[in-house]
């Protein structure tokens, strides 16, 4: 029995650090392959991509759902339900603030940081608290609020001080973490009751639901014309733009296991790692370095960040009677 339990449990601890090991590996690599493929469209030139590139993402990500689904009937994780017009329509709106979401984003790293962009998630924690308080009407202890008021210092000390200002470039960055708000708030109103259909078959409704928007944007851009100048762009980034393809996927995919087999707090956490990693990767990819106060203002944002997660996952002590 003592030689069962103990294969048991590593079996468990060796499918925690292969699932924790791919969420790190999918994390950053698509941090990283993002901002490969915006600095090398802003060295070529093309400012009427975006779109194609992120519906070529998307496509790629819905063809793997399918195929792995039709590899894998019996996977829970592979499981896709019947659609139905209900999902689409409760699905519709989040779609296209996904599109726009990634739109800024891919726009945002032409220019900044990917510290920046860790910095702008984490103040998101921030103002997507402020909205469940206000809209939801839900209530946090005092040390949720404290450990939010260390990442909003982190992230000013770390602004005041990025040696890579770019005022459009925070722009878009803004826009991005707006969007993003917006669907976390829509997603915790709207879609924590969704049983319906499963995390996959959601994942794959969301990808094909923004095609046409996609679509929608490259013909009010006028990128149409400019698709043809997808064949001209260098093989690096030809490979850059398929294997985000495969990102995509994969880290949805991750993300649901995650969340199967481990805890929330684990996750964000987890998180909260692969941050620094992509920082540092991309920092010795992209030769971005960044200024001391500035790495001091980032390490407190992302330690607040952390706090708040074990904070928000705590729960209250029951009064004595």
């Amino acid at each position: 029995q003592v030689l069962t339990w103990g294969l048991a449990v590593m079996a468990q601890a060796s499918q925690h650090v292969f699932w924790f090991t791919a969420f790190c590996g999918a994390s950053v690599g698509m941090q990283v392959l993002n901002k490969a493929i915006a600095m090398s469209l802003r060295e070529q030139g093309s400012q009427k991509l975006d779109n194609a590139i992120m519906s070529f993402q998307q496509i790629v990500a819905i063809v793997l759902n399918f195929l792995f689904a039709f590899l894998f009937p019996k996977s829970e994780t592979w499981h896709m339900k019947k659609c139905t017009s209900q999902q689409v329509r409760r699905l519709v709106l989040p779609s296209a603030n996904f599109v726009f979401m990634l739109l800024c984003s891919l726009k945002a790293l032409k220019s900044v940081h990917v510290a920046t962009v860790v910095v702008a998630r984490n103040m998101c924690t921030v103002f997507i608290a402020g909205g469940e308080a206000v809209v939801f009407g839900r209530t946090f202890p005092m040390e949720v609020w404290l450990s939010l008021m260390v990442t909003v210092a982190g992230s000013v000390v770390y602004a005041l001080n990025d040696l890579h200002f770019d005022a459009e470039g925070y722009w878009y960055q803004a826009l991005n973490s707006f969007f993003f708000c917006v669907g976390q708030l829509y997603e915790k109103w709207a879609m924590d009751k969704s049983t319906d259909q499963t995390p996959l078959g959601i994942s794959t409704l969301k990808n094909a639901l923004s095609l046409p928007v996609l679509g929608s944007l490259m013909v009010v851009f006028g990128e149409v014309e400019s698709v043809p100048g997808l064949f001209d762009l260098p093989p690096a980034t030809h490979l850059y733009i398929l294997l985000s393809g495969f990102g995509c996927c994969a880290l949805s995919i991750v993300y649901m296991t995650l969340y199967k087999i481990s805890t929330a707090t684990a996750v964000t956490v987890a998180s909260n790692f692969n941050k620094v990693v992509a920082i540092i990767v991309s920092s010795y990819l992209f030769a971005g370095s960044l200024g001391v106060t500035q790495m001091v203002g980032l390490l407190v944002c992302i330690l607040g960040c952390m706090w708040y997660s074990f904070a928000a996952q705590r729960k209250p002590k029951q009064k004595a009677k």
